[in-house]
């Protein structure tokens, strides 16, 4: 990977990051992008919103669960997991 396609999707993820509730509660190091840490816990895990979700909601779903979350943190992640699964239902 080059240096220039680097830049290109750091600039991406900021801008996406502005857009996303989760990335008030976890930031990607600067080592590496793709590392996402939680504010909480300090966990530090691989990948992107959805894991990010789950680890705050404590689902264990492709990531350790916080242990540190607060709850109304947690139900706001949880009541964002529940309308995408319908969303997910609706379209079938």
């Amino acid at each position: 990977m080059n240096f220039c396609y680097n830049l290109n999707f750091s600039k991406w993820v900021n801008k996406k990051k502005d857009s996303n509730i989760p990335w008030k509660y976890c930031e990607s190091l600067p080592t590496n992008i793709l590392h996402v840490k939680c504010k909480f816990c300090s966990h530090v895990w691989w990948g992107g919103k959805v894991r990010t979700k789950h680890h705050l909601v404590g689902t264990k779903k492709d990531v350790i669960p916080c242990r540190s979350v607060p709850d109304e943190v947690k139900e706001i992640f949880l009541k964002l997991l529940k309308s995408k699964e319908r969303k997910k239902e609706d379209k079938i």
